[in-house]
């Protein structure tokens, strides 16, 4: 398996801290049947994230020293990019990273507040390029009070990505109850750890994946843990699913109504 989304380089954000916690999330990894990461440290606008070449040295370090271990994980490159004014103001200038060299991005915005103009948000992600995925989508108040709005942000261009702590925790409550629901209705594009450490927010997905079959069935589960992140890794494109009932009027999918050429130009 693929984690798309994950916090194990050591010493750059909230995520590892050494590279002793690193290689033992790395293991963890390995016995859970993850064999390739997508590093995802936090970049925000206006703070000293670790950026640049710095990072890439990180990783460099890191795979050198799996290596050494013996330990089948490779990790790779990108930031989950925190959605201001800021970010929006800059995309053009750059500084950050995308999912493994890809064209996608995972952002994620304030957990009590979805930007009133997410399809203008999408739009100059889009325009630039850019495939945008919305990070740990259970987390955000809005959605877990409306569902409906995860149709919007499917409908605007964002793929969707689902955690999967939430998932196996069965604590019951209203954020099990909108993850089994937007399982059930085909909203979840990709879940991944958010592994932030080797003791609680660990790099783990297999029990994840036998649940969410258990919700979906296999074909789709296969989609979201499996297809889907290899298309992201191999930069190919990923079609949103269809979406189980969804009301009449929603918007047409941005994906469907444009075509993405090279420099980000639409046609």
């Amino acid at each position: 398996m693929i984690d798309m989304h994950c916090h194990i380089l050591p010493e750059v954000d909230d995520g590892s801290i050494s590279i002793h916690e690193t290689i033992e999330m790395a293991k963890i990894a390995y016995a859970d049947g993850i064999r390739e990461i997508i590093n995802t440290s936090h970049f925000h606008s206006e703070s000293d994230d670790v950026t640049g070449l710095e990072l890439l040295k990180t990783a460099k370090m890191v795979n050198e020293a799996l290596e050494k271990e013996g330990v089948g994980v490779r990790v790779h490159v990108g930031n989950e990019l925190y959605w201001n004014e800021g970010l929006m103001k800059n995309l053009d200038s750059g500084g950050f990273y995308t999912l493994a060299k890809s064209d996608y991005v995972l952002v994620e915005f304030r957990p009590d507040k979805i930007p009133p103009d997410i399809e203008d948000v999408a739009y100059e992600f889009i325009i630039r390029g850019y495939r945008p995925i919305i990070a740990h989508i259970e987390r955000y108040i809005q959605v877990v009070d409306d569902i409906e709005v995860v149709a919007k942000l499917i409908d605007s261009g964002f793929l969707i990505q689902m955690n999967s702590r939430p998932i196996t925790l069965g604590t019951g409550g209203r954020v099990e109850s909108f993850c089994r629901e937007a399982l059930e209705r085909n909203m979840v594009h990709f879940v991944a750890s958010d592994a932030h450490d080797r003791s609680i927010r660990t790099p783990s997905l297999a029990a994840a994946y036998e649940k969410v079959k258990a919700i979906t069935g296999e074909e789709i589960a296969r989609e979201i843990f499996l297809a889907n992140p290899e298309k992201l890794l191999k930069n190919e494109d990923i079609d949103p699913f269809e979406i189980i009932g969804q009301k009449k009027g929603g918007l047409r999918r941005f994906f469907k109504r444009h075509k993405k050429q090279k420099g980000g130009v639409l046609v």
